[in-house]
């Protein structure tokens, strides 16, 4: 169990790092290549279209050819997209390095994702929390780290070439390490809710017809996944414009330096991965929906303090509170999802990141419209109403 632990871990750990880097790094992309708020939006929602498809096509054969070649070409493909970073600046570089970034993010979130499902499936352990706790706590360091160094003279150059290289690094262990079984390959037997799944899925249950020649249930019909999609939704929501405009909002409006910005994202990634390490035992005694209800109005507190703060602190510790709150949002919805048919969790995993990634199509480009009409403080008011939906949905888990 360990080594594949290991393994699910260091995926989580490359896609929380390079979220860090990333999120740090956006007012000097923007800078770099004279962007404004609006240009921002367009470049962010590329990027979340490019990952939507992504997740889209893979998720049609993540159960047939497996999580390895999914996650050897998004951990390399991300490498790749930091490197053309590095070293074009040219304005015209920019958005198809979008899509390529877009595209190998989709497939490292649903390998990752899908590898955790199949470690809880063979292990009987519930692990999904604690692995993207591994994510925030990257995302965290790297958000720190690269505030520092920014602080410290580095150049927003050499630090998307030092990600991209260790992007190809996490490649490179994915391409050896060994995985666990999925959907009903290897020798893991099946829990008796699960045996009763499957002999329902193979035989024909009550309403649903059985796979002798016929049709299987749909996926979004299957218990709690219709549920997880609408709770991925709108965290991804609110997590796409703050990734995309928090930065923008601490340096430019509240007047936060390099290395205040990067504490300011750290703190938030670093309460997500405390959030996440204390859910992971709350979750057993409040259940899955008081969880996620905590959850929604925890945040909606968060980022009232957010949108109405005048000083960085002030606005830091609301997104401390933002980050706490929503950490167990998105891998208690997956986990749902995941358990709700073993036969096709990767499916399952997949449809539910992939109508929550729309959410980051719409969400960058609405956040920089609002932010070009009005002010970056008006952006970050979706994100206030997402909360407030999340804690409503909870109820229905």
């Amino acid at each position: 169990m360990r080594g594949h632990v290991r393994i699910s871990a260091a995926l989580f750990a490359g896609l929380g790092f390079q979220v860090g880097l990333w999120a740090v790094l956006v007012p000097d992309l923007v800078a770099s290549r004279d962007l404004g708020p609006g240009g921002l939006g367009v470049v962010l929602g590329v990027l979340a279209a490019a990952s939507i498809l992504a997740l889209a096509v893979a998720g049609r054969v993540v159960d047939r050819i497996g999580r390895r070649p999914l996650a050897v070409a998004g951990a390399a493909g991300i490498g790749g997209s930091l490197l053309l970073l590095a070293a074009v600046e040219a304005r015209w570089a920019l958005l198809p390095t979008a899509v390529l970034y877009g595209l190998a993010n989709g497939l490292l979130d649903l390998g990752a994702n899908a590898i955790g499902t199949d470690v809880e499936r063979a292990h009987r352990a519930r692990i999904m929390i604690r692995l993207h706790a591994g994510f925030s706590a990257a995302a965290a360091l790297a958000a720190l780290a690269t505030g520092a160094a920014l602080q410290a003279g580095a150049g927003h150059r050499a630090l998307y070439a030092a990600g991209g290289g260790l992007l190809l690094a996490v490649a490179a262990t994915a391409a050896r390490a060994a995985l666990p079984p999925h959907g009903d390959r290897g020798s893991d037997p099946l829990s008796p809710q699960e045996s009763s799944l499957q002999t329902e899925h193979e035989s024909g249950g009550p309403g649903e017809k059985g796979t002798g020649g016929l049709t299987p249930c749909p996926l979004v019909r299957l218990p709690g996944v219709a549920v997880a999609v609408a709770l991925v939704t709108l965290c991804f929501l609110g997590d796409g414009v703050l990734e995309g405009y928090v930065a923008l909002y601490l340096r430019d409006l509240l007047g936060a330096g390099a290395l205040l910005t990067g504490v300011g994202l750290a703190l938030f990634h670093g309460a997500s991965l405390l959030g996440r390490l204390l859910s992971d035992r709350a979750q057993h005694r409040l259940g899955e929906p008081n969880l996620i209800t905590v959850a929604g109005t925890g945040a909606t507190a968060g980022m009232l303090m957010v949108v109405l703060a005048d000083a960085p602190a002030l606005a830091a510790l609301g997104l401390f509170l933002v980050g706490v709150s929503l950490a167990p949002v998105v891998p208690t919805a997956l986990s749902v999802a995941g358990r709700a048919d073993p036969r096709r969790s990767g499916a399952a995993v997949s449809l539910v990141t992939t109508v929550g990634y729309s959410a980051f199509v719409a969400g960058p480009p609405l956040a920089g419209a609002l932010a070009a009409a009005t002010s970056l403080r008006a952006a970050l008011i979706p994100v206030l109403a997402t909360s407030v939906a999340l804690a409503v949905v909870a109820r229905r888990l």
